[in-house]
């Protein structure tokens, strides 16, 4: 593990199932949510809410060092996303692993180290495979979830011309 899941809000949501932060080998990238944020007109200020990116992920028990029990359906947040690069979302996004690194941003005027980015890439095993930069993350939920199709959106199919 590259980094300390305690940079992550809630991480303990997502660990709790695993005993620590998950492999994510083989887990499945079922959905991608991507939002501009809101930017009040006027002076810049704190109210503005910068671009998020929310991903659901099914984790694979099977493949984590404690494996009894079901998988874990992960949604995890990305807060001011500032560069997302996406490649091959199709049918089936299982995924090799999940990374988060840091990248240092430079410092303030005063001399003082400017709070850093969290570089997150998701290795490609089938499908997807995708990277993202933003400035923090976080565990909205993680629920055992039992086999079979996961419910989804009702996103209804196209109608024929």
């Amino acid at each position: 593990m590259s980094f300390d899941p305690a940079i992550i809000l809630h991480h303990d949501r997502l660990t709790r199932h695993f005993s620590g932060w998950p492999s994510f080998h083989d887990a499945e990238v079922i959905d991608i949510h991507l939002w501009r944020g809101q930017i009040a007109p006027g002076d810049w200020d704190d109210s503005n809410i910068m671009p998020v990116a929310t991903v659901t992920i099914r984790v694979l028990r099977a493949t984590q060092e404690v494996w009894q029990g079901p998988d874990v359906l992960a949604v995890l947040r990305f807060h001011d996303v500032d560069a997302i690069h996406l490649d091959d979302f199709n049918h089936d996004n299982m995924i090799v692993s999940l990374t988060i690194t840091t990248e240092e941003r430079g410092t303030f005027t005063s001399g003082e180290p400017l709070p850093p980015h969290r570089v997150v890439t998701f290795d490609r095993g089938f499908g997807l495979s995708a990277r993202l930069r933003c400035m923090s993350i976080e565990v909205v939920s993680a629920e055992p979830v039992g086999p079979g199709p996961l419910p989804g959106p009702p996103y209804p199919k196209p109608q024929s011309p």
